[in-house]
C-alpha cells in the first residue's frame, strides 16, 4: 500500500525532472555553440591580426628594396659625373654627395639588420631578410666608390684625359650596380610570392572559418532552437490549456456562486443577505407595525391519506409556488411553510404604510387561487386565514440552517387569528380592521375567546368594496 501511495509521487518527480533535465540540456549546448563561435571568432582575428604584422613588414621591406637600388644607381651616376667635372669645388660636392649615398646605404643595412632581430618574423621572411643583407652592402662596388672618391678630387675629367686607373673603378661601380638591381628583382619577386601565398592562405582560413561557423549555426538550429521552439510551443499551449481551464474554472464558480445567491435570497431577504455577507452576526430589527399573515389548508391532510406521498407534495408545491408568486406580487415577505401552513408579513424588512391594506389583498388573491386549484385538481380543499397588525422584531438567530423569522406578541395572534379562524375566511384583528375598514367589506364576528389571551373582537373580510380582478399562475 505504501509502494502505491509513493507511486504518483514518483512520477510526479519524474515528470518535472525531465523538463528541467531537458531545459539543462539545450542550455549546455547553446554555452557550448556560443563558445565555439567565440574561439572560431578569436581565431580569426589573430590570424588576420598576424598576416597584418606580417604586412607591415614586408611595406618595409619594399621600401628598403626599393631604396637600395635608388641608392645603387645614384652611385653609379655620381661616379661617372665626378671624371666629367673639371671644376674643383663641384667635383668636391659630388664626392660628397657619394658618401651621403653610402651612408644611407649603411643605415638601410642597420635597418634591415633590426628587422632580422625581431624574435615573431617568420622563417620564409627570415631567409629574404638574410639574402638581402648580403646584396645590399657590395663590398666591391663600396671598395670602388672609396677609391674613386679619394683619388678624383684633383684628377681632370675622364672624356678629356682618361686615367687608367679611375676607368676600371667607375666600369666596376656601374658593373656591381647593374648586378645588385638584378639580385634585388630577384629578391622581390620572392617576396611577392611570398605575399600571394600568404594571401591565399588567409583566404582558405577566412573560407574555412566561415564554413566552419556557418555549420555549426545550422547544428546550433537544428540540435538547439529547434527543440527550444518546440518546448516553448508546448509551454504556451499548456498555459493556453491552464487559462482555458481558469476561465472554465471561474466560469464554473460564478454560476455555483450565483446559484448560491440565489438560494440565499429564497431563504432571506436581499438586505439582510447582504448584511451577513459584510458581518456574520445575529440580526434583530424591530419594527414598529406591520402585518403578519398565516394560512392554512383545511381538508389538506384528508386528502394526503388518499394519495401517494408524492403526489400529496407535487399538489403541496402547487399551491406554495402560487401563494409565492401573489406574496412577489404584492411586495410581501414570505417567512416561512410548516406542514400545510404559510407565512407571510407586510410592512419588512423594508417598511411600508400600506402593509394592512397589502396583506388583506394577499388573502383575498390566495381564496381565489385555491378556488383556482380545486377546479383544475379536482379537489375539495379550502383555506383558514388570519390576520394581525402590530409591531414585531424581525431577524436571523443561530450559526446553521438560520432563516429569518418574527418575534412577538403580533406573530402569536396572527396564528391564533388562523387557528380560531372559519375555513375559507378571513379574520383580522380589531387593529387591522382600523387600516382596512374603509377599502373592504367587513363582517364583525363580535367578542371572539382566544386561547393565551382573553377575550377579542374579531372580524372577517368579506370582499372588496371596489371589485379588483387578480388572476393567480399556477
Amino acid at each position: 500500500m505504501a509502494a502505491e501511495r509513493d507511486n504518483p509521487q514518483i512520477i510526479s518527480e519524474l515528470t518535472n525532472s525531465k523538463p528541467q533535465s531537458s531545459t539543462k540540456r539545450l542550455t549546455l549546448l547553446y554555452v557550448f555553440s556560443l563558445g565555439i563561435i567565440a574561439c572560431l571568432t578569436s581565431l580569426g582575428q589573430i590570424f588576420i591580426q598576424r598576416s597584418l604584422a606580417n604586412q607591415e613588414l614586408s611595406l618595409k621591406f619594399v621600401s628598403v628594396a626599393q631604396r637600395q637600388q635608388m641608392f645603387s644607381q645614384q652611385l653609379s651616376k655620381n661616379a661617372f659625373a665626378l671624371q666629367m667635372i673639371n671644376d674643383v669645388t663641384q667635383r668636391q660636392q659630388q664626392i660628397e654627395e657619394m658618401q651621403n649615398i653610402i651612408t644611407t646605404w649603411k643605415s638601410s643595412r642597420q635597418e634591415l639588420e633590426k628587422l632580422a632581430s625581431t624574435s615573431h618574423l617568420p622563417k620564409d621572411y627570415t631567409i629574404l631578410v638574410d639574402r638581402m643583407l648580403q646584396q645590399t652592402t657590395p663590398k666591391i662596388m663600396q671598395t670602388a666608390a672609396q677609391n674613386l672618391m679619394v683619388g678624383g678630387a684633383n684628377r681632370p675629367r675622364l672624356f678629356d684625359n682618361p686615367s687608367r686607373a679611375s676607368l676600371p673603378k667607375v666600369l666596376q661601380i656601374q658593373a656591381a650596380g647593374i648586378a645588385f638591381v638584378r639580385d634585388t628583382d630577384k629578391i622581390l619577386l620572392s617576396y611577392n610570392q611570398q605575399v600571394t601565398a600568404e594571401v591565399r592562405r588567409l583566404r582558405q582560413l577566412e573560407v574555412w572559418l566561415f564554413s566552419l561557423t556557418l555549420l555549426i549555426l545550422v547544428l546550433e538550429g537544428v540540435f538547439i532552437f529547434r527543440p527550444a521552439v518546440r518546448k516553448i510551443s508546448q509551454s504556451v499551449a499548456a498555459l493556453a490549456r491552464s487559462l482555458q481551464e481558469t476561465q472554465e474554472t471561474a466560469y464554473k464558480l460564478a454560476a455555483e456562486q450565483q446559484k448560491s445567491e440565489h438560494l440565499l435570497l429564497n431563504i432571506l431577504p436581499e438586505p439582510i443577505a447582504e448584511r451577513l455577507k459584510e458581518k456574520p452576526t445575529a440580526i434583530a430589527d424591530g419594527f414598529a407595525e406591520v402585518s403578519v399573515l398565516f394560512a392554512d389548508i383545511v381538508g389538506f391532510t384528508e386528502l394526503s391519506s388518499r394519495i401517494s406521498p408524492n403526489e400529496l407534495v407535487k399538489l403541496l408545491n402547487r399551491i406554495f409556488s402560487a401563494f409565492d408568486q401573489l406574496a412577489e406580487q404584492h411586495g410581501l415577505e414570505k417567512i416561512k411553510t410548516i406542514g400545510d401552513a404559510y407565512m407571510v408579513v407586510g410592512g419588512l424588512p423594508n417598511p411600508r404604510a400600506d402593509h394592512a391594506q397589502a396583506i388583506v389583498e394577499m388573502a383575498l388573491d390566495m381564496q381565489q387561487a385555491i378556488s383556482q386549484f380545486n377546479v383544475e385538481t379536482n379537489c375539495n380543499c379550502n383555506i383558514r386565514i388570519g390576520i394581525n397588525t402590530g409591531p414585531v422584531v424581525a431577524g436571523v438567530i443561530g450559526i446553521k440552517k438560520f432563516i429569518y423569522d418574527l418575534w412577538g406578541d403580533t406573530v402569536n395572534i396572527a396564528s391564533r387569528m388562523e387557528s380560531h379562524g372559519v375555513p375559507g375566511c378571513i379574520q383580522i384583528t380589531e387593529t387591522t380592521y382600523e387600516q382596512v375598514k374603509n377599502s373592504y367589506t367587513v363582517e364583525s364576528r363580535g367578542l371572539m375567546k382566544i386561547k393565551g389571551k382573553a377575550e377579542m373582537v374579531t372580524y372577517l373580510v368579506k370582499d372588496r368594496k371596489s371589485i379588483k380582478n387578480v388572476n393567480s399562475k399556477f
